[in-house]
């Protein structure tokens, strides 16, 4: 039997693939800006904006490179004391939505070139924006790790922690119109703040199974993770209809959600094995119910289409891997009620709720954590000035 998770001596099966969202891409300073660089506080601004614009107009720059010029840049933003004076109405900011494909992009850099509709003066905005595009190059180095081993669990963890506290910021000082910039509204950035916290739990998870933690204790964790990816399936469901959602995040959320349940159902049924008698036949329904999880999601979201609203092959992939090892499982705990213990099996309504965590294990981090260098230098919170590496 091969979890999706279980270490063995065979090579271990890619995880499961996190989502990213498009970010933004910094343009260039249009029209005068002499008045700007004589200002000491605005050409440090400006130069270190220089530096995401160059990393946004490269094409194989990296998530880190990325992330680590609009962490310097704002930085300077949050050191400024700039964010209600008047010297900001010098420089006027601009950015495109990152498109996913390279028609999209081109049509967006020409709209905001010729006609500036995504521009700005307002360095509150802007703080909301560039933290917006530094969550996304987060998200995106988050999945891009590989989860196969402990370290890249945790890399990825922390990355997708550091994202929803990059959101949670946004959406606190975000004065954009929602129709300027796309997924810049309290109920996008909520949304994603949410299916980060949900992927960083399931890295949790991850951790959690490779390193032997008791199946009781996986199988909460487990079911939590199912629980959260129920709200993001939710959420990114009603948001297709007002925002340019991939038709596919929901779909990928609903089949998490079912792999987890199952996934929690397995789990719980092996700690109710440990325990011996008299707890047989609920371990006999928990898998069966885990059964009927995974048919129910293999005519919905699991279902193999080719359209492009469905679930990633991957996710199908483990979703098929999981149904062969409850049916194992639930092959010899079968096996063992008829020939030992012969106990009553409770049908699936009957059964409790599996409970989730009492308490939240992943948080977004602080934003000014989010904010340090990859060195830790630079505390914000103790109040010391940033320092920017050129």
């Amino acid at each position: 039997m091969h979890s999706l998770f279980r270490r063995a001596k065979a090579p271990a099966p890619m995880p499961m693939p996190m989502l990213s969202f498009p970010g933004k891409k910094a343009l260039r300073f249009t029209g005068d800006t002499s008045a700007a660089e004589r200002d000491v506080d605005l050409a440090v601004l400006m130069h270190a904006r220089s530096h995401v614009v160059l990393a946004s107009e490269c094409a194989k720059a990296s998530a880190a490179e990325t992330a680590a010029a609009l962490r310097a840049y704002l930085r300077i933003i949050y050191a400024s004391q700039m964010m209600g004076g008047s010297m900001q109405q010098m420089l006027r900011f601009a950015w495109r939505d990152a498109g996913s494909g390279k028609k999209k992009a081109k049509a967006s850099a020409s709209a905001a070139a010729a006609g500036q509709g995504q521009g700005h003066t307002s360095l509150s905005t802007e703080w909301a924006v560039a933290l917006f595009a530094l969550a996304a190059e987060l998200a995106r180095a988050a999945a891009e790790e590989d989860r196969r081993g402990s370290d890249g669990i945790r890399r990825a963890c922390t990355a997708l922690c550091d994202a929803a506290g990059a959101l949670r910021a946004a959406a606190a000082r975000s004065a954009l119109p929602s129709d300027r910039l796309c997924h810049m509204t309290d109920a996008c950035l909520a949304a994603f703040e949410r299916l980060m916290l949900a992927q960083a739990l399931e890295c949790y998870f991850e951790l959690a199974f490779a390193g032997g933690k008791p199946p009781a204790l996986c199988s909460k964790i487990a079911r939590q993770v199912s629980l959260d990816y129920v709200e993001v399936s939710v959420a990114l469901a009603s948001l297709q209809q007002q925002q340019a959602i991939d038709r596919s995040w929901a779909p990928h959320a609903q089949a998490k959600a079912a792999y987890f349940h199952a996934e929690a159902c397995l789990l719980r049924a092996r700690a109710l094995r440990e325990q011996g008698p008299g707890v047989a036949g609920e371990a006999v329904a928990r898998l069966r119910l885990a059964v009927s999880v995974l048919e129910a999601a293999g005519k919905g979201p699991l279902k193999k289409s080719s359209s492009s609203s469905a679930a990633p092959a991957a996710v199908r992939d483990a979703a098929a891997r999981l149904r062969r090892e409850v049916d194992a499982e639930l092959a010899a705990v079968e096996a063992d009620n008829c020939q030992v213990y012969c106990e009553r099996v409770p049908a699936a309504d009957a059964l409790a709720d599996l409970p989730g965590l009492p308490e939240p294990l992943v948080r977004p981090t602080a934003v000014e954590r989010v904010l340090r260098e990859a060195d830790g230098e630079a505390a914000l919170a103790s109040g010391g000035a940033p320092t920017i590496r050129h």
